[in-house]
């Protein structure tokens, strides 16, 4: 399966736009950090207090920014800069606490404009190419194994994707009504998977109607991937639609929906444990939910499914569509086998991750990754 571009996306009130590329990530904050306007004390001090918080867990007060840091800035004044930030909506307070937190658009703002690239050294280079001197034959077994040694090196939880090279597809759709509020929609997918939603009407669909609406979309969406819906057959299923344009929306929601559940991918993990040893996650019941959602493989598919071609994706907090997420960050990156990328691996961490350092391992990975498969393919040759 490829990593695939397409030309819907669905606004944070769940709105279709008939343009870009399809994030899937939920609310996006990259528009919001181009908004924020932060002189040069600001970043100093917004970089000094995540990069604290970073190595603490702690709410990062203004001695401790004054004192750890050569600002040459007095403590009042910081405590005045940490005020407009967290105006800004970059810095949170919890409790009644003096220190500051960063928020999810502060991580965003430090991983866009503020964030050194972190160097590997020749120590972590050797372990990693030590650890990842393997000769197995099945690619599979190469991945996973590869989760497992990088979960241990990096005391985060490694993710990833197998993916099988057929796309998915939706074999069949049926809709048909409820009552006067609701429809049914049924679709059964190419893997003979059947998934069924209701979707709340504004006026009433007689039983004619909808026969006409899952004709329609049997004509124009059976058997086509995601990938393939573009501007030209959305334009037609919206002249289709005629009196019933509203049903469009979730209609094409709940296909895409369908559709990264079910595609042919092995998805895995390593090192889920991990996340148990980080501060956030000592609430048990908190913990619970988590290991829970991240045990669901429909859930680990939804959260490595990458669908740009970008070399690394930082989704932070409440960027992630799950809400079981909304603490955590996670990183991509998309591997390949004989030039072609195949699936994506990331770390996964709470926000308050290293990101710098997160990225420079995620990016190695990768590129190691990549050596291996294509050693290991060039040897079965």
């Amino acid at each position: 399966m490829e990593i695939y571009e397409n030309p819907l996306t669905f606004d944070s009130n769940g709105g279709i736009l008939l343009l870009g590329i399809s994030t899937r990530w939920g609310r996006v904050l990259t528009a919001e950090v181009d908004r924020v306007d932060l002189d040069e004390r600001k970043k100093m001090i917004l970089g000094a207090i995540i990069e604290s918080y970073i190595e603490t867990a702690e709410p990062v007060g203004s001695r401790t920014i004054a004192k750890r840091n050569s600002l040459n800035i007095s403590p009042a004044t910081i405590r005045n800069e940490m005020a407009d930030l967290e105006d800004m909506g970059l810095l949170e307070q919890p409790h009644t606490s003096a220190g500051r937190v960063p928020s999810h658009l502060g991580y965003r703002t430090y991983v866009d404009r503020l964030m050194k690239r972190y160097q590997l050294t020749a120590g972590e280079v050797s372990r990693m190419r030590s650890l990842m001197e393997l000769k197995i034959a099945e690619i599979d077994t190469l991945i996973k194994e590869i989760a497992n040694i990088y979960s241990r090196l990096t005391n985060y939880t490694v993710i990833g994707s197998m993916p099988d090279t057929e796309k998915a597809t939706i074999k069949h759709f049926q809709i048909m009504p409820i009552d006067d509020d609701t429809l049914l929609l049924v679709i059964v997918t190419n893997a003979n998977t059947v998934k069924d939603t209701k979707i709340g009407l504004e006026k009433p669909v007689s039983v004619h109607t909808a026969a006409r609406i899952s004709s329609l979309l049997n004509e124009k969406l059976a058997g086509v991937s995601c990938e393939d819906i573009d501007l030209e057959t959305v334009t037609q299923l919206q002249a289709g639609l005629a009196d019933n344009e509203e049903l469009l929306q979730p209609i094409l929601r709940f296909i895409y929906d369908c559709i990264e559940t079910t595609e042919n991918a092995e998805v895995f993990y390593g090192g889920i444990t991990n996340l148990l040893s980080f501060p956030e996650y000592s609430n048990i019941s908190r913990a619970k939910q988590l290991l829970e959602f991240l045990d669901d493989k429909a859930n680990l598919h939804r959260a490595v499914a990458l669908r740009e071609h970008e070399n690394v994706k930082i989704i932070i907090g409440s960027e992630n569509k799950a809400a079981e997420l909304v603490d955590c960050s996670i990183i991509l990156s998309s591997y390949q086998i004989n030039g072609e990328i195949v699936g994506t691996i990331g770390l996964i961490g709470p926000t308050r991750m290293n990101y710098s350092k997160a990225v420079s391992h995620i990016e190695y990975l990768t590129r190691q990754l990549n050596r291996l498969t294509r050693a290991n393919t060039e040897e079965e040759e």
